[in-house]
C-alpha cells in the first residue's frame, strides 16, 4: 500500500533489523525531544516547524507465535520490544503485536510487563486470559470483535465490541487511503 513506509517483511533477518532500526529511530527521536525539552511527541510537533514534525510510526507484527518458535528470532523480539516497549511511546512509535495463539513462548513475562495495553479477542480458556490480561474473563467473551481492553492508567478491564469488516470493505477502506495518499496538497502529519 503506498501510504506504507516499506514492504511487507516476511523473512526473519529483515524483521529483525526492522526491529532494530526502530530501536534507533526511538533513541534519535528522544534525543531530538530532550533538546527540544518535551517530553511527548506531540509537544515536540507544537514546539517545531512544519518540516520538522515527526510523523507517527507503527509497526505491527502479525503471527508473533510462529516466528517466536525460533529461539534467535525470540532473542532478538525479546531485547528490541523490550527496548521500545519501555519508552517508544513517548516518542511516537507504536508497536502492535498480534497473535491467534497466545502462549508463554509467543509472549514472555518481561515481553508482557513491558506492553501496557492488549486488546484481546476471545481465547480458548481461562490461562490464555490470564497470561494476556492477567486475569480470566476473555474465554468468556463472545466472539466476532467482542473484546477486553487491559489499558496504561486504567484499573479496570474495558469489555468493547468491534465492527467487522468484510475482506471487499477491508479493499474499498485500502482503495480510499490510496487515493487520499495520492491527493495533492494532503497534510504531512497522520
Amino acid at each position: 500500500m503506498p501510504h506504507l513506509d516499506g514492504e511487507l517483511i516476511t523473512e526473519r533477518e529483515k524483521a529483525i533489523t526492522a526491529l532494530e532500526e526502530l530501536v534507533e529511530e526511538m533513541e534519535r527521536r528522544n534525543r531530538l525531544l530532550a533538546e527540544a525539552g518535551v517530553t511527548k511527541l506531540s509537544h515536540y510537533n507544537r514546539k517545531v516547524g512544519p518540516d520538522e514534525r515527526l510523523p507517527r510510526i507503527w509497526l505491527f507484527h502479525d503471527e508473533l507465535a510462529d516466528w517466536m518458535m525460533i529461539k534467535e528470532y525470540r532473542d532478538a523480539v525479546e531485547l528490541n520490544a523490550n527496548r521500545l516497549g519501555v519508552k517508544a511511546r513517548a516518542a511516537g512509535i507504536n508497536l502492535v503485536l498480534v497473535t491467534q495463539r497466545p502462549d508463554k513462548d509467543a509472549l514472555p513475562m518481561q515481553l508482557r510487563a513491558n506492553l501496557t495495553n492488549r486488546l484481546v479477542l476471545k481465547v480458548a480458556d481461562k490461562r490464555n486470559s490470564i497470561l494476556v490480561l492477567d486475569e480470566p474473563g476473555a474465554e468468556r467473551l463472545l466472539g466476532r470483535g467482542h473484546l477486553a481492553a487491559k489499558l496504561s492508567g486504567e484499573g479496570k478491564i474495558i469489555l468493547a465490541q468491534v465492527p467487522f469488516a468484510t475482506e471487499e470493505e477491508i479493499q474499498e477502506l485500502a482503495r480510499i487511503v490510496s487515493l487520499a495518499h495520492h491527493r495533492p496538497n494532503r497534510s504531512s502529519t497522520f
